[in-house]
Order: structure tokens, then sequence, then C-alpha cells
């Protein structure tokens, strides 16, 4: 259930270059979780993780 992580983080990356925090990234991401289901909800939390770390 995987496969577009370069995708996510680039889209991260995008979102991080136009302001956007963490927060509203996972904000976003747990709307879409009924229409994309949770292993990939689960992924798309870890690329934001990865991009954005807690300490951030």
């Amino acid at each position: 259930m995987g496969g577009a992580e370069g995708q996510v983080k680039a889209h991260v990356q995008g979102n991080i270059n136009v302001g956007n925090d963490k927060e509203t990234l996972i904000t976003a991401i747990t709307h879409c979780l009924p229409y994309m289901g949770f292993p990939r909800t689960l992924n798309a939390l870890a690329c934001v993780n990865e991009m954005i770390p807690e300490n951030e």
C-alpha cells in the first residue's frame, strides 16, 4: 500500500515552501483518510514526520 512516498514528500516540501505548517498537513491528510484508506494515510503521515521532524 505504498509506492507514492516520493510524490508525497515532494508535495510536503511544496507546502512548506508556501508556508503551510505540519498541523495543516496532518489535518488535510486526516480529512482524506476515508478516500485513500488507513494504510496510505499512515504512509503519508510518516512522510510528513520525516520531512518535518517534531523539533521544528
